[in-house]
């Protein structure tokens, strides 16, 4: 069944020697939080990496065009190191280093999480690039929570907390959001007017059929209460023609929510079909409103 959903890009970010099947992992527990709590809180996890998504393009830094094409449009990520670092962008140690500069930078959530589990013994270029890694870790835990994980279920439970966290603080702010109130009157409100003709049918003294059209202009006030100080005028409207409507004079009072006012409106042969009326009205909070619309007869 179809639901309403606010759609959040998930970078999967991590150096090329993370295992596949911790992406895999990744992905599947991406798509189960969405099947069992996307509903319920009306939000959607797309995962979004590189592999996948990157298009190929000439640019200054590679790095800048993967920011510029996938990173920057991300609302949160997921960082996943294995045994490398990965390989100096030019403004960060990796780039996986500065695709979370970036997100934590601009305030998106990240989580960092290092697999933890039995690997065998490192040597040569492969252990240096081990121990820059572990160097950035140690460095990077002095400002940041980063968890280890040994198998695929501790992988699972980190980025379903992650998630959960993530997304609640979303919702939040879309909840914040549509708790706002409107900044100034609402636009759509008024009191509207429109000419409006009934038609009869009577029988002269001479037992023909006639038809009688009396015409009104009409007032309908589509605020959420009452309308006081209601008056109207006709724009450019020719001295010389004819179209009147009888009424009190001085303002016409209040007319209440959703409620109209009808005014007995004279026209004649040559009279105009289209005129500008200008309504004026004082809402609920005491704030002076005009409301503009042209009657068509």
């Amino acid at each position: 069944m179809a639901y309403p959903t606010l759609t959040l890009h998930l970078l999967i970010s991590a150096p090329g020697d993370v295992p596949v099947q911790d992406l895999a992992v990744i992905r599947k527990t991406i798509s189960q939080w969405n099947l069992t709590f996307g509903r319920i809180v009306g939000l959607t996890v797309l995962p979004v990496s590189w592999t996948e998504h990157a298009v190929a393009e000439f640019g200054e830094r590679p790095q800048a065009i993967l920011n510029e094409q996938i990173v920057d449009e991300a609302d949160l990520a997921v960082a996943l190191f294995y045994d490398r670092l990965g390989t100096p962008t030019g403004e960060a140690e990796s780039g996986t280093d500065e695709e979370i500069k970036v997100l934590v930078e601009a305030g998106k959530p990240v989580a960092v999480l290092v697999n933890a589990g039995p690997r065998a013994p490192l040597n040569g270029p492969a252990l240096k690039e081990r121990q820059r890694l572990t160097d950035y870790l140690d460095d990077l835990r002095k400002k940041a929570l980063v968890f280890d994980y040994a198998q695929a279920g501790d992988l699972v439970g980190h980025l379903n907390n992650f998630l959960s966290r993530a997304t609640g603080r979303f919702q939040q702010d879309v909840e914040g959001s549509k708790a706002e109130a409107p900044q100034g009157p609402d636009p759509s409100e008024g009191v509207w007017p429109r000419a409006e003709v009934r038609e009869s049918v009577r029988t002269d003294n001479k037992g023909r059929m006639k038809t009688e059209r009396k015409w009104s202009l009409v007032l309908h006030n589509t605020s959420h209460g009452p309308a006081s100080d209601v008056d109207f005028a006709f724009e450019d409207l020719p001295d010389n023609v004819l179209f009147r409507v009888f009424r009190e004079d001085g303002p016409l009072g209040t007319i209440p929510p959703n409620q109209e006012a009808r005014f007995p409106l004279l026209l004649a042969m040559g009279s105009p079909d289209a005129v500008d009326c200008v309504v004026t009205w004082t809402d609920t909070t005491g704030t002076a409103r005009t409301t503009r619309a042209t009657v068509r007869t």
